[in-house]
């Protein structure tokens, strides 16, 4: 009796400060879920598969002077993941900025459809540091980043929708953030399938 009448009291005090009606309406929907842990799971599988493998001087094989190797691909990849995964946490923490969905032009399907900005280029953080000593390092952080990813997206009920960021791709909410990472994953994963076809690609 205490605890039903303790439950009652409760959700009356969420109709009155209007809490009941929007507890969860700001989080994922079951289909937006499903979505990004597809595309995540997928990328992650593209990545993985595509250095499987590769000896040392396979990683570090140079298509020409000025382009990068398989294992600068990984590093800047495992680089990009990591400092995504930081800003995301830090927006989240911050107040909702709704107001700047006004500047979002892209729909999801868009976003992954836009081929206007270059996924290809992932620049090097200034100064970051590289935690692992090889690409086999570089990606096992990678796939445990993944790993973190897919979890947050199945469990979290924080408003990604209404957090909005400035990217290469214009503003985007977070939600469509883990979109994009995992789009350019897969796009760096088709890279690295490029130069693995290569006629003086090193045989082993």
């Amino acid at each position: 009796m205490i605890k039903r009448t303790t439950g009652r009291l409760l959700l009356a005090l969420l109709v009155t400060t209007g809490l009941a009606g929007t507890l969860n309406n700001s989080s994922l929907s079951p289909k937006e879920r499903k979505q990004a842990i597809s595309l995540i799971k997928n990328s992650r599988k593209e990545v993985l598969t595509s250095v499987d493998g590769l000896s040392p001087r396979q990683l570090k094989y140079k298509p020409s002077p000025k382009e990068p190797s398989i294992n600068d691909l990984v590093t800047a990849l495992t680089l990009k993941e990591n400092y995504f995964s930081e800003q995301v946490k830090i927006l989240m923490d911050q107040p909702a900025n709704s107001e700047n969905r006004l500047m979002i032009a892209l729909t999801d399907e868009q976003l992954l459809e836009n081929d206007s900005y270059t996924l290809g280029k992932i620049e090097m953080t200034p100064g970051a540091k590289i935690e692992w000593k090889d690409a086999t390092e570089a990606v096992r952080k990678f796939a445990a980043l993944q790993t973190e990813h897919i979890k947050y997206i199945r469990t979290s009920t924080e408003d990604l929708r209404n957090h909005v960021i400035k990217t290469s791709a214009g503003w985007i909410d977070c939600y469509q953030y883990y979109l994009l990472m995992a789009d350019q994953n897969s796009f760096i994963a088709g890279k690295i399938h490029d130069i693995r076809s290569l006629p003086r690609f090193p045989k082993k």
